[in-house]
């Protein structure tokens, strides 16, 4: 069973719209919106290798001129690390796939 690992920007959509999902966030996503933890979702506090993978895409995202802001390069790290799909309303997450092929994410309509 796919694994679903949502970003703020589409909980923050879920909250406003009172959906029910299920699935995960993480602690980063909590600290920017604290109402999330009213969904339910299980909340995945980063490990040090993610954030090690975290590292080498922020790397790699300045090598082909494409940085994207600190929490997304953790929670795409997050993504990668423990094989789930993504859910953002944002699309800058298409320079993570850029650079690796095995990232998985969907752009949902604000």
């Amino acid at each position: 069973m796919e694994q679903i690992l949502y970003d703020t920007s589409s909980l923050i959509n879920a909250y406003k719209q009172r959906k029910q999902l299920t699935g995960y966030t993480t602690i980063l996503n909590v600290v920017e919106f604290p109402k999330l933890l009213e969904l339910a979702l299980t909340v995945i506090y980063p490990s040090k290798s993610e954030y090690n993978v975290a590292i080498k895409l922020s790397k790699d995202l300045l090598k082909i001129g494409k940085p994207i802001p600190a929490i997304d390069i953790i929670i795409a790290a997050v993504a990668l690390n423990r094989n789930m799909k993504l859910v953002t309303t944002d699309s800058h997450f298409a320079a993570i796939q850029k650079i690796r092929s095995g990232f998985e994410f969907v752009i949902e309509n604000p």
